[in-house]
């Protein structure tokens, strides 16, 4: 699937290549995660339960962390966030964090009360209800570092991605993903999310420049998936149900795993990043797909790169590269399948027998 090109990209043909395939022992590539760390309020029966580091960037990053392939680390995996956060982020030594610091604002950090339901969460109807509390500062075009990047993130929770951010974006990275929630939600006054349709909106003219557009099934209806497939590939995830892939001319659906998680906050931008990290290992967005839907369900869990390793890590180049993207399911799909279920299976045992081997630190359940 070929992405337009970028009108005033001055770039001489084959440096892309150059910039984006580095040779083998050096860094490879390098993204942007742009989508602010949030303060996150959990509530069950009217009581708290809960309180944590929330926003998609923290979920985001452990993820890239933990999937990035091998050879791609010196240290850390090769990725910047940009996030604004207030004086009174409670966060700061949190490992996300810890290790690419938010931009300091004066207005407080932002902040979510997810209200949750007693009742068990069906396939068909929210388990949450969200309240944005507080708003920090947006992200702007001059927050951005002025560089290429092979593949950006906008994984906005707030509205802190403008449209004139996400434009920028565009022309730093080679490849963007976009979380659909950073385009489409909206705020009343009292802070309840609601959404408005994606062509109301300044974003429907930049989706044939993005690479990929994540929606959940309830986001669907408002992104307009028959119309956005038609410029960009749209991925609708679904919970229990797995995702599919929606493109010009063709769809896919990707099984599920097993979810091992009680809190499904940052499913869906841990399934972005990990469909991202598939991409890095050279998959097919088909194929990444199934990655996503592992980290969508699961804890993150240092198993998972070792069946990267054993199973992609020979193919050849990542499919981030700005220029195509295949959707065919390879030879190595089912098999793949089947040991990131047997890993999904084994995370809980590994849970008991060690707590800290999981998301706590970043990330608690309710």
């Amino acid at each position: 699937m070929p992405l337009a090109a970028e009108p005033d990209d001055t770039h001489e043909e084959g440096e892309d290549q150059q910039l984006l395939l580095a040779k083998k022992g050096e860094p490879t590539l390098e993204g942007l995660v742009v989508g602010s760390y949030c303060h996150d309020v959990l509530i069950r029966g009217g009581r708290v339960v809960g309180e944590t580091l929330g926003g998609a960037a923290a979920f985001v990053s452990n993820v890239l962390d933990a999937a990035s392939p091998r050879e791609a680390e010196q240290g850390e995996a090769p990725f910047v966030v940009v996030s604004k956060v207030g004086r009174d982020f409670a966060y700061a030594s949190a490992p996300a964090p810890a290790r690419r610091p938010p931009l300091l604002c004066a207005s407080p950090t932002t902040s979510f009360h997810a209200q949750f339901s007693d009742a068990a969460a069906s396939a068909h109807a929210p388990d949450r209800e969200l309240r944005r509390v507080h708003a920090c500062d947006p992200i702007y075009p001059a927050d951005l570092p002025d560089r290429r990047f092979a593949y950006g993130l906008a994984v906005g929770v707030a509205g802190e991605v403008l449209p004139e951010t996400l434009e920028r974006m565009i022309r730093l990275c080679r490849a963007v993903l976009v979380d659909a929630q950073a385009l489409i939600r909206a705020f009343d006054g009292d802070g309840a999310v609601g959404h408005v349709a994606l062509e109301d909106t300044p974003y429907a003219r930049l989706l044939p420049r993005v690479a990929f557009l994540k929606a959940s099934s309830e986001e669907a209806p408002y992104v307009g998936v028959e119309t956005a497939r038609r410029r960009c590939c749209v991925i609708v995830t679904d919970g229990r149900d797995g995702c599919r892939l929606y493109w010009d001319g063709g769809e896919a659906r990707v099984a599920p795993f097993p979810a091992v998680q009680v809190d499904p906050t940052g499913a869906g931008d841990s399934f972005l990043a990990g469909f991202a990290a598939g991409l890095l290992w050279g998959l097919s967005a088909t194929d990444a797909a199934l990655l996503g839907n592992f980290f969508g369900a699961a804890a993150v869990s240092q198993a998972v790169k070792e069946i990267l390793e054993e199973k992609i890590a020979k193919r050849s180049s990542p499919c981030i590269n700005g220029t195509t993207f295949t959707f065919d399911r390879s030879s190595v799909h089912d098999e793949l399948h089947a040991a990131l279920q047997e890993a999904a299976r084994l995370i809980p045992e590994q849970q008991q027998a060690d707590p800290t081997n999981g998301n706590c630190g970043d990330i608690c359940s309710v």
